[in-house]
């Protein structure tokens, strides 16, 4: 126990907020937490452990034996992970107060006391090794964290330009990573029309980041995919206020793989991976797209665009024909469609997939992490409602707004060049809108450990 008390009062002189702490043997003086829950229901289990890290006010201890057998049935190393990352989930909070002046310029430096913690320590009592599981899943939180943090930024903090800045720092403290950055120049000399259009009106320059992870072997190459709208205005079709609150969350898909690629580098992910991000502002002005225009997207299929409102697929189709050039596989995540919040609330993320043994793999994936997911429908029943268009090859739209989350992934579909590939609309549970007694209001996080299975799996 000594030495467990030795390493609390290392970390506490480093201030780094909150820590874990494997020990062998309970201690009476400290106070234990307990887990409710129906056992092997992860998505119960998370939700329990998300309230109790929302509720921590000081040191603790966790029987992660009695936990692995009679809630989680499986083993201590895995139970000792899950726990730790979604125990940090629901400790999360915004540190407005590291929110300075200049913070928009120093936003990696200052990400620690922007993604804050309980200034505690919590041990996590096992007769078995859990140090590595429990250390790495302690990885997958904080990156989650910072995803979170970045989305809950106001967007005069995070602009394309700020981004851009931050992805550069995170890689140039990541060795693992590689960064390749083509701002509006070079985006016009490939012919990303989408990412082109979009963008428009903004004073800022759109912009298309490739992050390369090299990986520890040899092997298929998945393209991670995240939309990446700092604002959405709606632009022409504009949002009314109502609809317009929490638009700086658009740009929750392009945080997630950022930092899924930070911890693919920190924990030595296998296989080789690439990031695609798309960063484009739609905001409203004398240049921006209009009802009926015309683009040319990178792909060179041609596109009406009937929605200015339907903004995120047109980035997200540049960025997959980008990517598809550079993968094997893709995975996309994106806060796209309203149409899909409608169809499963706020609480479930909704996922499509053109391969059956992908398919199976993200709901296997995702039934282990314990996040809600739903698979929804692809078919040429609603792609070729998007053909209506007399003046180009499609249309970004479909007037009548029926099975809207489906018609927009037929449009994505048709720019992935025929890789296996999955979708993630997660425009409801992306973001919590009304604190519960889980996790603050603002970025959640979701999805992002079921990526990190579906990648583990292969």
């Amino acid at each position: 126990m000594e030495n467990c008390w030795n390493i609390l009062k290392i970390l506490k002189k480093e201030g780094i907020g909150m820590r874990f702490v494997h020990k062998k043997k309970m201690e009476e003086a400290i106070p234990v937490l307990c887990c409710g829950g129906e056992g092997g229901d992860r998505e119960v289990l998370r939700e329990a452990i998300n309230r109790l890290g929302y509720s921590l006010a000081g040191n603790c201890q966790f029987d992660v034996d009695d936990f692995a057998v009679n809630r989680f049935g499986d083993s201590a190393g895995k139970a000792a992970g899950f726990f730790t990352e979604a125990l940090l989930q629901g400790a999360y909070r915004f540190g407005k107060k590291a929110l300075e002046a200049d913070a928009a310029e120093r936003l990696f430096e200052l990400r620690d006391g922007l993604a804050a913690e309980p200034d505690v320590t919590v041990y996590l009592v096992s007769g078995r090794e859990i140090e590595a599981e429990m250390k790495k899943a302690e990885r997958l939180g904080r990156c989650r964290n910072y995803a979170r943090m970045l989305g809950d930024l106001p967007a005069n903090y995070l602009t394309v330009d700020d981004f851009c800045r931050y992805a550069e720092e995170l890689v140039r403290e990541k060795p693992a990573l590689s960064l390749e950055i083509y701002r509006e120049q070079e985006l016009g000399r490939m012919g990303c029309g989408g990412i082109l259009a979009v963008n428009q009106a903004s004073r800022i320059p759109a912009a298309l980041l490739r992050l390369r992870y090299e990986g520890t072997q040899k092997g298929p190459v998945t393209a991670l995919v995240g939309k990446g709208i700092m604002f959405d205005s709606g632009g022409m079709h504009l949002k009314s206020m109502e609809n317009m609150v929490g638009m700086k969350y658009d740009m929750c898909g392009a945080a997630d793989v950022l930092c899924l690629l930070e911890y693919a580098a920190d924990t030595g992910y296998a296989l080789p991976l690439e990031g695609v991000i798309p960063l484009a502002e739609n905001a409203l002005g004398e240049k921006c797209v209009r009802m009926g225009d015309v683009i040319t997207m990178l792909s060179g299929r041609m596109v009406e665009v009937y929605n200015t409102d339907a903004e995120g697929r047109l980035v997200l189709a540049d960025a997959l024909t980008f990517a598809a050039g550079k993968a094997d596989r893709l995975v996309d995540m994106a806060t796209l469609s309203y149409s899909c919040q409608e169809a499963l609330g706020d609480e479930t993320a909704g996922f499509f997939c053109n391969e059956e043994e992908l398919a199976s793999g993200t709901a296997r994936a995702a039934a282990e992490a314990g996040e809600p997911v739903w698979r929804l429908p692809l078919g040429e029943r609603y792609k070729r409602r998007l053909l209506w268009s007399k003046t180009a090859d499609m249309a970004n739209y479909m007037p009548d707004k029926k099975a809207g989350a489906s018609v927009a992934a037929c449009f994505l579909e048709e720019f992935t060049e025929g890789l296996p590939w999955v979708h993630f609309d997660m425009v409801g549970p992306a973001v919590l809108r009304k604190e519960n007694d889980r996790m603050e209001c603002g970025a959640t996080g979701t999805v992002f450990s079921t990526v990190v299975k579906l990648l583990e799996h292969g």
